[in-house]
């Protein structure tokens, strides 16, 4: 096994709420002057008017499909790309297209506008008729969009495959598509259902650590299940760590796994940091070239895309049990 690529950063869009730094006095008057344009955005539209470019709020009924989506987070972004047609979509995150990422690079039209924050003024502009939101969205600007009337779909976090499965149940009846995200349940469903069954006579399973920047994954954590549906043994579990933890690199000497798993970000940056840390080096995985990288855009996704992650473990850990087939995905 050899590691082809670098440990992407331990924080990532859709994995952890951010924490600023505590706002200066110029930061505080920019917040005020946005409040003010959005409370003016905000009165025009209980006046009825329009607004933006002379367009007005679109007109949905209950049972309306919305055709205005604006996603503020990846996770929606590459549910959304399997969920509608584009042109539904109006806006997306910039991540959307950096294919280090993004499992939907190239999807959505270079027209389309993209957003780096949940920006209340600028969402509200495009007369969305609804706008899927993160938890690490700023507060302030989720309530401001809250007040102005917008329907919103919250994205929740993800801990498991299970949950991914929930929040594509929930946004695709949030946009009148709930047979194609049954559909697309099914299919994850039958992915992971054929290699528990290429897997079944495995008869060793190895003890993997996933390393990032100084973080693991334990239980409650969608990397700890590609790495045991992968056939392997999560060495963050047997040290009892729960979802995105700390990991001091002389635990994980000590620890001794078999294997040492990575997401890579950029293809040119091969090993990373953990080739040339002093003490993770030392570990008997690397020196013997048990490490397995994975591309982050499968192995951190919060949507359907994470199975592809599993396979490509599977692959890695279990050989012998693709010989027969290249590939293990339809």
């Amino acid at each position: 096994m050899k590691a082809i690529g670098n440990p992407v950063p331990p924080i990532a869009p859709d994995s952890r709420e951010r924490h600023p730094a505590p706002p200066r006095a110029g930061a505080l008057m920019t917040g005020l002057r946005r409040s003010y344009r959005v409370a003016i955005l905000l009165a025009v539209i209980s006046l009825g008017t329009g607004w933006g470019c002379g367009r007005s709020a679109p007109a949905t009924s209950k049972n309306s499909k919305p055709s205005r989506i604006v996603s503020l987070t990846l996770g929606t972004d590459e549910m959304l790309a399997e969920l509608v047609p584009i042109e539904r979509v109006v806006a997306v995150t910039v991540f959307a297209d950096d294919a280090g990422i993004s499992n939907v690079s190239g999807r959505y039209p270079k027209d389309l506008v993209r957003v780096n924050d949940a920006n209340p003024e600028r969402i509200i502009a495009l007369t969305p008729d609804l706008v899927c939101v993160a938890p690490y969205n700023s507060a302030d600007s989720l309530k401001l969009l809250e007040r102005s009337g917008l329907k919103i779909y919250r994205n929740d976090f993800v801990n498991d495959m299970a949950e991914i499965e929930t929040g594509l149940t929930r946004l695709g009846e949030q946009v009148g598509e709930p047979a194609r995200a049954r559909e697309l349940i099914e299919q994850m469903r039958e992915r992971r259902r054929r290699l528990a069954d290429r897997l079944r006579a495995v008869s060793h399973r190895p003890r993997v650590l996933f390393w990032s920047a100084g973080f693991t994954s334990g239980r409650r954590s969608t990397i700890d299940e590609v790495i045991r549906e992968g056939g392997g043994v999560n060495v963050a579990a047997e040290l009892n760590l729960e979802g995105s933890a700390e990991l001091a690199p002389e635990r994980v000497v000590a620890a001794d796994p078999d294997v040492v798993l990575l997401s890579y970000w950029k293809d040119d940056e091969r090993q990373g940091q953990i080739a040339s840390h002093p003490i993770l080096r030392q570990l008997r995985a690397v020196r013997e070239g048990r490490v397995v990288s994975i591309e982050s855009r499968y192995l951190t996704s919060v949507s359907p895309f994470v199975v592809e992650a599993t396979e490509r473990l599977a692959r890695a850990l279990h050989p012998e049990s693709f010989s027969s087939e290249a590939e293990v995905s339809p």
